[in-house]
């Protein structure tokens, strides 16, 4: 083990790490989360922490808030001081006044029955008065564009709208510390812009310190004072987010794609690609219409016709026509909440339309079991660990072909060339110990091996770091070339213009237009 040597001297701010190692287990030596992690945050700064998925920036977040060491046990060495207290002798309800935390996955976060509740939980548990609670929640809703939702069930919210329910929760509670492990990764351009430009001013006004854990390095470099990079628990950089992000080798070693390389503007209906024309030449725009959905041609992968579908809440898309061409590569893009989603379940079989007939390969899916749609149509979803299950990754892509009695020489052959497909080298890995690009990919493979020629992605690059990102789109480019149908949902508008070969655009109530190469 390496030796612990004291600061001598440091500047204190808000926040302070001084000479910190963390080990989730309890390492006889090396196996370190974060090592020898020295540095102050300044009140009201915005600090930015990066670094490739498994870094270490969750970790990093996770002291700030008492998570660790009060939750996640441990070993930890040093010292974390939050607004002039250690963490480890102040608990996490005491850190909750002073610390709000929002993950990256919302559902962890909201567990009331309507929006309005979510909001007003941390400080009805302040005992404060109730016109002071309902002024904080009024403001928290209204600033991350969620007023009028206050009757809302947090479960019948989009992804991106949970995300700012959360943010919302967190707001109300008005911390000193706002910590944000991912927060943005759900949300569509506008909302992303939408919620950068709340914590802004309410950081100017307030003074309120944010630590954000991003992979999105033009929000850094237009937003933060200064980023962290952590490269295996270890603090590869720091400094002004100018001097970090104009690094191009820096950022290449550690994964980080420079900014401004990408797209992130608001959609704006029909004139959305005109604002990147440098990033679609080569686009042309085709109005969606009833005469370009009228009859199933044989050269179609998928064929929609007057799909609807109504949740029992009422949010619902209405008489969608889609046709998506065999061999296709499309992108489906959209705000948060218009049914991206919901088109892709009702595609794959996991909803059922409430109008509409949808056609997979000349097939009509309201005649076929869902679990042969499968068989036709791939769904991966925004997560994969919840289409992961068994303890290898070979296991899990021969798991379906088991239960259909294939013969273990077919089994075999079509496993091995799966994985070959989708890029994974090691069939015995324990699939939740991959990285998450990998386990993505393991997903893909158990549909390659089930004989799919559709794949579809609901927003894979979520979550994601750069090198993640471009080898999930990568392994979807190489399937295309062979002839493989590729639907993907995203927000990344350089994804969208970079691998598709349509672009579908979606409303509130389905889509209404499409570009084509």
């Amino acid at each position: 083990m390496k030796s612990i040597k004291p600061i001598k001297s440091m500047p204190q701010g808000i926040i302070n790490f001084n000479n910190v190692f963390y080990s989730y287990l309890q390492p006889s030596a090396g196996l370190w989360a974060l090592e020898n992690i020295n540095l102050s945050i300044a009140e009201g700064e915005f600090f930015a922490v990066m670094g490739e998925t498994g870094s270490g920036k969750t970790t990093f977040c996770n002291h700030i808030n008492g998570i660790i060491p009060h939750f996640c046990g441990g070993r930890l060495l040093g010292a974390v001081t939050v607004a002039g207290g250690l963490t480890t002798e102040t608990s996490v309800p005491q850190l909750a006044c002073k610390v709000g935390t929002v993950f990256d996955d919302p559902d962890s976060q909201l567990f009331t029955f309507s929006v309005r509740n979510e909001a007003a939980f941390g400080p009805e548990n302040l005992m404060l008065p109730p016109q002071e609670i309902e002024e904080r929640v009024n403001a928290a809703l209204s600033a991350v564009g969620l007023a009028g939702f206050e009757e809302r069930s947090p479960s019948s919210l989009s992804g991106g709208e949970k995300q700012r329910l959360a943010i919302a929760a967190a707001f109300a509670m008005q911390p000193q510390i706002l910590v944000l492990d991912e927060p943005l990764s759900r949300l569509d351009p506008d909302g992303k812009n939408e919620v950068l430009s709340v914590i802004r001013n309410i950081r100017e006004k307030y003074q309120l310190t944010v630590i954000m854990a991003t992979h999105d390095s033009q929000m850094a470099y237009e937003y933060a004072d200064r980023v962290c990079i952590l490269k295996k628990g270890i603090t590869a950089a720091c400094g002004t987010a100018k001097d970090i992000l104009s690094d191009p080798a820096l950022l290449e070693e550690n994964g980080i794609q420079p900014p401004g390389s990408f797209i992130n503007k608001p959609y704006n209906a029909a004139r959305c690609f005109n604002m990147h024309t440098h990033q679609i030449d080569g686009f042309h725009k085709v109005m969606n219409s009833p005469e370009t959905s009228c009859e199933v041609s044989c050269n179609e992968a998928v064929r929609v016709k007057n799909l609807s579908f109504s949740y029992p809440g009422g949010t619902s898309i209405e008489n969608i026509n889609l046709s998506v061409k065999d061999n296709g590569f499309v992108s489906i893009i959209g705000r948060n909440g218009c049914g991206k989603t919901t088109l892709l379940k009702n595609i794959a079989g996991l909803l059922r339309p409430s109008a509409g007939e949808i056609f997979i390969r000349g097939k009509n899916t309201g005649r076929m079991a869902v679990s042969d749609i499968s068989r036709e149509a791939g769904f991966v979803m925004q997560n994969p660990d919840n289409q992961l299950f068994t303890g290898t990754v070979y296991n899990e892509v021969s798991y379906a072909l088991k239960n259909y009695n294939i013969p273990k020489t077919e089994i075999k052959q079509r496993v091995e060339e799966a994985l070959c497909a989708a890029g994974l080298e090691n069939p015995d890995a324990f699939p939740h110990a991959l990285n998450r690009a990998d386990r993505t990919r393991t997903v893909i493979a158990c549909i390659l091996a089930m004989g799919c020629k559709i794949i579809i992605l609901d927003e894979a690059d979520v979550g994601q770091d750069y090198r993640g990102i471009i080898n999930i789109m990568d392994t979807a480019r190489k399937l295309h070339t062979k002839g493989y149908t590729i639907i993907f949902v995203t927000h990344n508008m350089s994804l969208a213009c970079d691998y598709a070969e349509t672009i579908v655009m979606m409303d509130k109530k389905g889509m209404v237009t499409i570009y084509e190469k």
